[in-house]
């Protein structure tokens, strides 16, 4: 009985230490698991130093959780004075230094995945974020995919108009087949202008205005404003009620979650519709590139087979920096449109209520998904990447 107790307070550490093992197990005769071990190390190092980093900025806010505490008491009625401050401080371990409080904090967080206590709900951080971090999340990995079903297509398409003519001078043609591929290379060349100018507004207007812009087109032509997860005549029915399950909450939870997904997904695609464009002309103009030509290679085949695959590599290793650069935008998106997220709620964290261990908890939970990626993108591609693998391992 003591045995399962220590093991499920201290589950966390177990699964760290039982996969680090089984990487260092596996890498003694395998140099690619050599390598992830070796990754796997770095990864949980960055996760330490970004626990210092982030605990720290937190303690640099003015007040702390007694203070917050005792104000709460004394708005019930009770007398305060300073002895029960000092007290309340030393109950909590805030008298003690930073590296003190950190460390306790770190270690908590490693044993049992236990984030701190929420002084303005007044519980621990794990239970006042509760669904609220997956479901920024969701929103977050909803808006890269938004943002890479259109970038990835169209930036291909792009780079593969960039240097055409608008018309087809091609003498081998005749007048019809002339005006057919003229036809075909100005709407080629007119959708790579429309996707220019969107990929510039979309790196220029911010994605709070953007979402302030669609409300306000919905307030002028006098329709609900799809703000929030579900209106309010939804808001309360269970999703699965005496007939089965809401068909009619399903169609309004559509009809509001399409907002956020795509305001956040807007500036990632458009930064994605630049760089996927930027990375195959880059690839294209490469001697190998000229060499398949030379071969007879042509057309689909030759963009499919060499410059577009070469250029997949660099865009699938920025997935972590992308969720990252998503979810900055996501705090005040959340506050403009209504959600009830872990964005809201850092917002609410930092701004109102002074809450330094949930905003220090969130922030680092962001921190963990950015780093997990970058860890999963590295050992992936050393996996299927013949030019990746042999600049990590070697031959």
């Amino acid at each position: 009985m003591v045995i399962i107790q220590f093991l499920s307070a201290t589950w966390l550490l177990w699964i760290l230490l039982s996969v680090g093992g089984l990487l260092w197990w596996s890498g003694r005769d395998s140099q690619y698991f050599n390598y992830v071990f070796n990754r796997y190390l770095l990864a949980l190092a960055t996760l330490l130093l970004v626990s210092g980093i982030v605990f720290s900025l937190m303690e640099v806010l003015p007040g702390d959780c007694a203070e917050k505490y005792i104000a709460y008491k004394n708005t019930q009625g009770e007398t305060i004075t300073q002895a029960d401050i000092q007290a309340e401080r030393v109950r909590m371990g805030l008298d003690k230094s930073l590296p003190e409080r950190w460390g306790r904090w770190v270690t908590n967080l490693t044993l049992r995945g236990d984030l701190g206590f929420s002084c303005a709900k007044r519980q621990s951080v794990n239970l006042a974020l509760g669904d609220r971090f997956w479901m920024s999340f969701m929103f977050c990995i909803a808006g890269l995919v938004f943002a890479y079903l259109i970038a990835v297509p169209f930036g291909i398409l792009s780079a593969f108009t960039i240097n055409k003519s608008w018309t087809d001078k091609n003498p081998q043609h005749s007048k019809a087949e002339q005006l057919l591929g003229t036809a075909i290379l100005s709407l080629q060349k007119v959708l790579d202008l429309l996707l220019r100018i969107i990929s510039y507004l979309g790196l220029a207007l911010p994605n709070f205005l953007l979402a302030l812009t669609i409300i306000l087109l919905y307030v002028f032509a006098g329709e609900p404003m799809p703000t929030g997860l579900f209106s309010d005549q939804w808001a309360n029915v269970p999703w699965f009620g005496a007939d089965g399950f809401s068909t009619g909450k399903l169609y309004d939870f559509l009809g509001h979650i399409w907002l956020p997904i795509f305001v956040i997904g807007w500036s990632a695609t458009a930064l994605q519709l630049q760089t996927v464009r930027a990375l195959v002309v880059d690839e294209s103009n490469k001697l190998y590139v000229d060499a398949a030509r030379a071969r007879g290679v042509d057309g689909v085949a030759l963009w499919a087979g060499y410059p577009v695959r070469h250029s997949i590599s660099p865009l699938f290793n920025s997935i972590g920096f992308d969720f990252q650069r998503v979810f900055n935008d996501l705090p005040i998106v959340a506050v403009v449109i209504g959600l009830t997220d872990s964005a809201a709620l850092l917002i609410e964290a930092l701004s109102m209520t002074n809450d330094q261990e949930l905003a220090a908890g969130i922030l680092f939970l962001v921190a963990l998904v950015v780093i997990s990626m970058n860890f999963i993108t590295d050992v992936v591609l050393a996996a299927i990447d013949p030019r990746v693998r042999k600049s990590v391992l070697g031959n």
